[in-house]
């Protein structure tokens, strides 16, 4: 093995969540080895999360509408050659990221390694492969510019705290199953809240939720940025939260980066291999007997948005745990 390789390359396209997950890798290169370069090609719509993160030199938005742009990908592989990187760590075993590897023609490729507990654990064994002496952070990490931050800052600042910040999903989440919590209950669990706190509730999500979310208008002390906020904008508001509650997604995965205490409700997922990573990550399961089966579809329910599993995760379940473990002070 190649000892001490001077520039690394990451790899890792998507998803938000994946991406977010691999912090952990380029604060433990840095912190035992600060003359490292280390580079990163992701996704242009996740680029802006990085962009700001000091343990990186570059990164590089890949262009997803063009993923089968044979040209589009022999320009990328050839960017990356001029680089001359000693290793590719490669986060993500497709036919494409081989073929940029290829071309990028680095001294040594290392392709994922399949150990893990949690998913970071098999980014973080990867970069372990070549740098068998970096320790695994104990929290993942997302630097959000001051530019932005300031300016959401300023958007809520006349808002009363504490801040919850809830990630309802909606048409996101078609495709996956047992990830997504019936408005019903988020807007039970809301109301509960916030008669014991006070504050705030926050709404984020993308533009083609924004007819969904509008059944969350029995929410007493409701705030909805869905479709109104870019991806960094979405990050720093989460960021000024003092609770973020989410099913298995992105944006909680997000969070879970940027020091908030961070509630993770699993259904068809796995608290143990998908659960918000870190410190303040916190992961609440129902009591039901078909839970973390990690099928996109659901055996029960194949035509309905709204699982078993996750029906049967109760809002006073899940209050019940915020309350017990002072997440709101």
């Amino acid at each position: 093995m190649m000892s001490k390789p001077k520039k690394i390359l990451i790899t890792r396209l998507g998803a938000i969540g994946d991406v977010v997950h691999t912090t952990v890798i380029q604060q433990a290169i840095k912190q035992k080895y600060p003359d490292c370069e280390i580079h990163f090609l992701t996704s242009a719509f996740i680029a802006p999360l990085l962009e700001n993160d000091q343990n990186l030199t570059k990164v590089y938005a890949f262009n997803n509408q063009k993923k089968d742009d044979f040209f589009y990908l022999l320009w990328m592989g050839f960017l990356l050659r001029r680089e001359k990187f000693d290793v590719i760590i490669n986060l993500q075993n497709a036919f494409r990221n081989m073929f940029l590897h290829f071309i990028a023609a680095p001294k040594q490729i290392v392709r994922r390694n399949p150990n893990r507990v949690h998913a970071v654990d098999a980014f973080f064994n990867t970069a372990k492969d070549v740098f068998d002496d970096i320790e695994q952070p104990e929290d993942l990490k997302l630097t959000i510019s001051d530019e932005v931050k300031n300016s959401i800052s300023e958007k809520i600042k006349d808002y009363p705290r504490p801040f919850v910040v809830i990630n309802p999903g909606g048409e996101n989440d078609n495709f996956r199953q047992g990830r997504i919590w019936s408005l019903t209950h988020w807007v039970s669990l809301s109301n509960k809240l916030t008669q014991k706190y006070g504050g705030t509730i926050f709404v984020v999500g993308s533009s083609n939720e924004k007819d969904y979310h509008k059944g969350l208008i029995g929410i007493a002390s409701l705030v909805t940025y869905t479709g109104e906020l870019k991806l960094q904008e979405s990050a720093a508001l989460f960021g000024n939260a003092d609770l973020f509650i989410s099913g298995d997604s992105g944006p909680l995965h997000m969070a879970s980066a940027l020091d908030v205490n961070t509630v993770g409700l699993m259904g068809s997922t796995s608290k143990i291999s998908s659960g918000p990573y870190g410190s303040k990550g916190y992961s609440i399961e129902p009591y039901y007997d078909c839970i973390s089966c990690g099928q996109k579809v659901c055996a029960r329910k194949q035509d309905e948005m709204y699982t078993p599993c996750m029906e049967a995760l109760s809002p006073q379940q899940v209050f019940d745990f915020i309350v017990e473990n002072n997440l709101l002070g």
